[in-house]
């Protein structure tokens, strides 16, 4: 079993089983329900119907019909912003696969999702066995809640997180280019994978600063996925007309700093029940897991081996993916964030990379620093250690939440 292929049949195996749930209980045997088409924006499209106005895996089906067809509406459904025009990484695949039969894309949607699943957890497991852990140490790439989102709605985290996570393996690797083009397609999946190449791009620079690098092959790492994504926006801002999507990405999922974040941890707190597991609840579960994760791997910073262009990423989705992050997403009691996950997935990164026994050379404190760089070395402590019986801790935690939303949206869209 301490094999990466062990952890991604695993995984594989376990979201199948969510997905044949899901599609036997709620969605009562009609797989094409999972696009969660709705009536505002899907009005002519040849879908069930779910009872609103429906989730973004229809504007993906929508794209997986035909990437190439940029008309506001197409197929009976249309766009709603700008920015769905640069999301094609996943549609591409998903009309590849299907040979342009569009009876098939709604299968093909769920398909593709269970796969890139997998191979998380095989790609976890060697994440693991490189920090010299057991390879089921893995399945905590996959035990995310999030994804339940995802692969239950068609969405394309599953496509672009197996990118961001191959990509990172590979440039471990120093395979340049497959990393390059990894992280560029997950780039063009999903947008804020650019926060690994933004900050691969800032490591690099600091290193030709002080010398330590010339520019060379390893640069294509960010060059060609910062490339592809204006290529992109440039393509969506002279073919289609209204506001530039990045701009509208940008004013509609960032705010201030905890404007979003602390009002929505309160207002569910205010609104949660004694009696029963209400949305808020769960909103609640959710909110803990991922607070749980995000500060244990910002606490082992200091003291884990991971590199530094992967501390600096996982920093930066800790940023854009939660404290400035809009009320969009923290407001949303629909979502069960989904859109938090390479933060929780650059985090388990962190805690696996982090030593499980102490160091046996531990420096002396110096009494002569001040108060608080004594108090910050205390924080995040360099020989800060997490030990197999602290892991399995997170993981009970990750699976219980897991568990909690899992058993929502089998039951209910």
């Amino acid at each position: 079993m301490n094999n990466p292929i062990a952890s991604g049949l695993i995984a594989l195996l376990g979201w199948l089983a969510f997905a044949l749930a899901r599609w036997q209980t709620w969605a009562a045997g009609h797989i094409s329900l999972f696009v969660m088409a709705g009536h505002t924006y899907s009005q002519r499209a040849n879908l069930p119907h779910v009872p609103s106005k429906g989730y973004d895996g229809q504007f993906y089906y929508r794209f997986a019909l035909n990437p190439f067809n940029w008309h506001q509406t197409a197929y009976g459904i249309t766009v709603d912003h700008n920015y769905r025009y640069t999301r094609l990484g996943y549609p591409i695949v998903a009309w590849i696969l299907s040979f342009g039969q569009h009876h098939l894309v709604p299968t093909v949607l769920v398909v593709i999702n269970l796969i890139c699943v997998g191979i998380i957890g095989w790609l976890g497991g060697k994440f693991a066995r490189e920090s010299g852990r057991h390879a089921l140490w893995g399945l905590l790439f996959a035990a995310y809640f999030g994804l339940v989102i995802s692969v239950g709605r068609d969405t394309a985290e599953p496509l672009a997180d197996a990118c961001m996570l191959g990509g990172l393996l590979a440039y471990r690797h120093s395979r340049w280019v497959l990393a390059a083009i990894l992280i560029a397609y997950g780039v063009i999946t999903n947008e804020p994978i650019l926060v690994v190449a933004i900050a691969i791009a800032l490591t690099r620079l600091y290193q030709m600063y002080r010398r330590q690098a010339r520019p060379g092959l390893p640069d294509l790492v960010w060059v060609l996925p910062g490339a592809a994504y204006v290529v992109l926006q440039a393509a969506e801002h002279f073919l289609v007309k209204g506001k530039a999507g990045a701009s509208v990405d940008v004013t509609q999922n960032f705010t201030l700093p905890f404007k979003a974040l602390v009002p929505a941890v309160v207002r569910d707190f205010r609104l949660m029940s004694w009696t029963h597991l209400g949305m808020y609840d769960i909103n609640l579960i959710e909110f803990i897991a991922l607070g749980v994760f995000v500060v244990a791997g910002l606490l082992v910073l200091r003291s884990t081996t991971a590199p530094v262009h992967e501390r600096v990423a996982f920093l930066g989705f800790v940023l854009v993916e939660m404290v400035i992050a809009s009320g969009q997403f923290w407001d949303s009691v629909f979502g069960d964030g989904r859109t938090f996950i390479d933060a929780f997935l650059l985090a388990v990164i962190m805690l696996l990379a982090t030593p499980s026994v102490p160091s046996p050379v531990t420096a002396a404190a110096d009494g002569t620093k001040k108060a608080w760089v004594m108090t910050a070395n205390r924080v995040f402590a360099t020989n800060r250690v997490i030990t197999n019986k602290r892991l399995g801790i997170l993981a009970a935690i990750a699976v219980a939440a897991l568990i909690v939303v899992a058993r929502r949206r089998i039951l209910f869209q």
